[in-house]
């Protein structure tokens, strides 16, 4: 029988660590996800309570929304260093909240600097490093275009 691989995404208000720990309660193999955490709060705030989590929510992955390189890679050595067994960047978020701090959504405008923080954050950790993004940020038509040019 061939293994299927299951993740719970990362909900803003929900994927916290509470309801990880109920949700690992249904499943103990599909991969959980933090809420996204920003890559200023988790290299200068309170890393004890942003980043706690109970072993039994493994395996469990590190959302980050950021894109400056050098905090990124900061972020995915915290993440290794903290147990997460993911780290993924927030390619997707739409909201405008997000957008004004240069990460999320907009970031698909500007691929490069998404591959710029994969490369520098590959570079920091040995763990698994992902792109959460959107098919399209707007627009006529099914935005597959942007989702190759991404």
């Amino acid at each position: 029988m061939m293994q299927k691989e299951i993740s719970i995404a990362p909900m803003l208000d929900w994927t916290d660590r509470h309801f990880r720990f109920f949700l690992r309660q249904i499943c103990r193999h599909a991969l959980l996800y933090t809420e996204m955490i920003n890559e200023h709060a988790i290299v200068l705030g309170d890393r004890n309570r942003l980043l706690a989590f109970d072993a039994l929510e493994q395996p469990l992955a590190l959302q980050i929304g950021g894109s400056d390189p050098n905090l990124m890679a900061e972020c995915a050595a915290i993440a290794q260093d903290t147990g997460f067994t993911q780290v993924n960047i927030n390619a997707g978020c739409p909201s405008t909240r997000v957008q004004a701090g240069t990460f999320g959504a907009c970031l698909m405008a500007v691929p490069d600097q998404v591959a710029r923080c994969v490369e520098a954050m590959q570079k920091r950790t040995t763990l698994p490093i992902t792109v959460k993004t959107r098919i399209a940020l707007e627009g006529p038509g099914d935005g597959y275009p942007e989702l190759h040019r991404f």
